[in-house]
Protein backbone atom coordinates (compact mmCIF):
# COMPACT_ATOMS: atom_id res chain seq x y z
CA UNK A 1 0.00 0.00 0.00
CA UNK A 2 2.84 2.54 0.67
CA UNK A 3 4.68 1.90 -2.57
CA UNK A 4 2.96 2.32 -6.35
CA UNK A 5 2.22 -0.75 -8.25
CA UNK A 6 4.00 -0.54 -11.61
CA UNK A 7 4.88 -2.66 -14.93
CA UNK A 8 7.46 -2.29 -16.66
CA UNK A 9 7.31 -1.88 -20.67
CA UNK A 10 10.68 -2.01 -21.81
CA UNK A 11 12.94 -0.21 -19.24
CA UNK A 12 9.83 2.77 -18.90
CA UNK A 13 7.90 2.21 -15.63
CA UNK A 14 4.18 2.83 -15.97
CA UNK A 15 2.08 3.06 -12.56
CA UNK A 16 -1.14 1.13 -12.34
CA UNK A 17 -4.07 1.70 -10.23
CA UNK A 18 -7.47 -0.21 -10.26
CA UNK A 19 -10.65 2.52 -8.74
CA UNK A 20 -13.69 1.15 -8.07
CA UNK A 21 -15.78 3.98 -9.34
CA UNK A 22 -18.69 5.60 -7.60
CA UNK A 23 -21.81 8.36 -8.62
CA UNK A 24 -23.00 10.68 -7.03
CA UNK A 25 -27.03 9.57 -6.55
CA UNK A 26 -30.18 11.46 -5.26
CA UNK A 27 -30.99 9.29 -1.71
CA UNK A 28 -33.76 10.42 1.13
CA UNK A 29 -33.31 9.89 4.89
CA UNK A 30 -36.43 7.86 5.83
CA UNK A 31 -36.77 5.93 9.05
CA UNK A 32 -32.93 6.48 10.46
CA UNK A 33 -31.34 5.65 7.38
CA UNK A 34 -30.67 6.99 3.61
CA UNK A 35 -32.30 5.07 1.04
CA UNK A 36 -32.13 5.82 -3.13
CA UNK A 37 -35.15 7.51 -4.16
CA UNK A 38 -35.45 4.96 -7.45
CA UNK A 39 -35.47 1.97 -4.62
CA UNK A 40 -38.17 4.48 -2.63
CA UNK A 41 -40.32 5.28 -5.39
CA UNK A 42 -40.25 0.69 -5.93
CA UNK A 43 -41.02 0.25 -2.66
CA UNK A 44 -44.07 2.69 -2.67
CA UNK A 45 -45.18 1.56 -5.64
CA UNK A 46 -44.15 4.32 -7.87
CA UNK A 47 -45.45 6.83 -5.64
CA UNK A 48 -43.63 10.11 -5.26
CA UNK A 49 -45.02 11.60 -2.02
CA UNK A 50 -42.17 11.90 0.46
CA UNK A 51 -42.23 10.61 3.93
CA UNK A 52 -40.80 12.14 6.58
CA UNK A 53 -37.19 12.87 5.87
CA UNK A 54 -35.23 14.97 3.15
CA UNK A 55 -33.05 14.48 0.22
CA UNK A 56 -29.68 14.69 -0.68
CA UNK A 57 -26.60 13.24 -2.52
CA UNK A 58 -24.44 11.20 -2.07
CA UNK A 59 -21.39 9.24 -3.74
CA UNK A 60 -22.19 5.93 -3.77
CA UNK A 61 -20.33 2.71 -5.03
CA UNK A 62 -21.23 2.01 -8.99
CA UNK A 63 -19.72 -1.73 -8.93
CA UNK A 64 -17.74 -0.81 -11.94
CA UNK A 65 -13.92 -0.07 -12.19
CA UNK A 66 -11.30 2.35 -13.51
CA UNK A 67 -8.03 1.22 -14.33
CA UNK A 68 -5.81 4.08 -14.30
CA UNK A 69 -1.91 4.54 -15.91
CA UNK A 70 0.36 6.96 -14.61
CA UNK A 71 3.92 8.16 -14.90
CA UNK A 72 5.72 7.51 -11.45
CA UNK A 73 8.26 9.42 -12.63
CA UNK A 74 8.81 12.65 -10.10
CA UNK A 75 8.28 15.55 -12.23
CA UNK A 76 6.83 13.33 -15.43
CA UNK A 77 2.74 14.53 -15.21
CA UNK A 78 1.22 11.49 -17.57
CA UNK A 79 -1.85 9.54 -17.13
CA UNK A 80 -4.61 7.96 -18.67
CA UNK A 81 -7.93 6.04 -17.86
CA UNK A 82 -10.05 2.87 -18.76
CA UNK A 83 -13.62 3.31 -17.18
CA UNK A 84 -15.49 0.32 -17.50
CA UNK A 85 -18.92 1.20 -18.30
CA UNK A 86 -22.03 -0.98 -18.21
CA UNK A 87 -22.10 -3.39 -21.16
CA UNK A 88 -18.41 -3.46 -21.75
CA UNK A 89 -15.94 -4.25 -18.54
CA UNK A 90 -12.03 -3.82 -18.35
CA UNK A 91 -10.67 -7.63 -19.28
CA UNK A 92 -12.26 -7.32 -22.53
CA UNK A 93 -10.36 -4.46 -23.40
CA UNK A 94 -6.71 -6.03 -21.81
CA UNK A 95 -5.42 -6.21 -25.36
CA UNK A 96 -6.30 -2.65 -26.56
CA UNK A 97 -5.06 -0.75 -23.40
CA UNK A 98 -1.39 -3.06 -23.95
CA UNK A 99 -0.88 -1.30 -27.16
CA UNK A 100 -1.81 2.36 -25.61
CA UNK A 101 0.38 1.84 -22.83
CA UNK A 102 3.05 0.67 -25.14
CA UNK A 103 2.55 3.62 -27.62
CA UNK A 104 2.77 5.99 -24.31
CA UNK A 105 5.65 4.46 -23.25
CA UNK A 106 7.61 6.78 -25.68
CA UNK A 107 6.16 9.88 -23.70
CA UNK A 108 6.86 8.97 -20.47
CA UNK A 109 10.22 7.96 -21.20
CA UNK A 110 10.06 12.08 -22.59
CA UNK A 111 8.67 13.69 -19.80
CA UNK A 112 10.83 12.17 -17.30
CA UNK A 113 13.79 13.03 -19.56
CA UNK A 114 13.03 16.14 -19.40
CA UNK A 115 11.77 16.27 -15.73
CA UNK A 116 15.35 14.95 -14.93
CA UNK A 117 16.82 17.78 -16.57
CA UNK A 118 14.74 20.29 -15.52
CA UNK A 119 15.63 19.08 -11.85
CA UNK A 120 19.45 19.03 -12.72
CA UNK A 121 19.30 22.52 -13.92
CA UNK A 122 17.54 23.52 -10.83
CA UNK A 123 20.17 21.60 -8.53
CA UNK A 124 22.64 23.65 -10.34
CA UNK A 125 20.74 26.92 -9.64
CA UNK A 126 20.72 26.20 -6.43
CA UNK A 127 24.08 25.10 -6.09
CA UNK A 128 24.76 28.43 -7.64
CA UNK A 129 22.93 30.74 -5.02
CA UNK A 130 23.86 28.66 -2.23
CA UNK A 131 27.67 29.64 -3.15
CA UNK A 132 26.40 33.25 -3.59
CA UNK A 133 24.89 33.17 -0.14
CA UNK A 134 27.78 31.58 1.54
CA UNK A 135 29.98 34.67 0.00
CA UNK A 136 27.69 37.16 0.77
CA UNK A 137 27.45 35.77 4.15
CA UNK A 138 31.33 35.80 4.40
CA UNK A 139 31.50 39.45 3.47
CA UNK A 140 28.79 40.42 6.10
CA UNK A 141 31.03 38.86 8.44
CA UNK A 142 34.55 39.79 7.26
CA UNK A 143 32.34 43.56 7.62
CA UNK A 144 31.20 43.23 10.99
CA UNK A 145 34.91 42.27 12.23
CA UNK A 146 36.25 45.24 10.11
CA UNK A 147 34.04 47.02 12.18
CA UNK A 148 34.36 45.76 15.68
CA UNK A 149 37.80 45.98 15.01
CA UNK A 150 38.08 49.52 14.29
CA UNK A 151 35.57 50.36 16.93
CA UNK A 152 38.22 48.60 19.34
CA UNK A 153 40.87 50.61 18.39
CA UNK A 154 39.17 54.00 18.82
CA UNK A 155 37.95 52.88 21.90
CA UNK A 156 41.78 52.32 22.83
CA UNK A 157 42.70 55.84 21.70
CA UNK A 158 39.92 57.04 23.42
CA UNK A 159 41.09 55.35 26.62
CA UNK A 160 44.65 56.20 25.33
CA UNK A 161 43.84 59.85 25.36
CA UNK A 162 42.21 60.00 28.65
CA UNK A 163 45.24 58.60 30.31
CA UNK A 164 47.45 60.61 28.35
CA UNK A 165 45.04 64.08 29.64
CA UNK A 166 45.04 62.79 33.22
CA UNK A 167 49.11 62.39 33.38
CA UNK A 168 49.38 66.01 31.36
CA UNK A 169 47.12 67.10 34.08
CA UNK A 170 49.72 65.69 37.21
CA UNK A 171 52.97 66.59 35.52
CA UNK A 172 51.05 70.48 34.90
CA UNK A 173 50.19 70.42 38.60
CA UNK A 174 53.35 69.06 39.39
CA UNK A 175 55.14 71.75 37.97
CA UNK A 176 53.34 74.64 39.18
CA UNK A 177 53.36 73.06 42.59
CA UNK A 178 57.56 73.21 42.49
CA UNK A 179 57.23 77.10 41.07
CA UNK A 180 55.08 78.10 43.66
CA UNK A 181 57.55 76.18 46.10
CA UNK A 182 60.55 78.07 44.61
CA UNK A 183 58.97 81.16 44.86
Amino acid sequence: PMRCTVVYIGSVAIGLTVIEMSEQVEMQYVNGEYVRLTELALKRGGRTALDHGWTSTRDLPTGRLCLQAYSPYPRAEWSQQWRETKGRDISGRIPEIVRELEKATVEVARLAEEGERKAEMERQRWAVQQEQWRREEAERRAAKVLKESKEELLEIIEAWAAAKRIEEFFADQALRDLACNEV
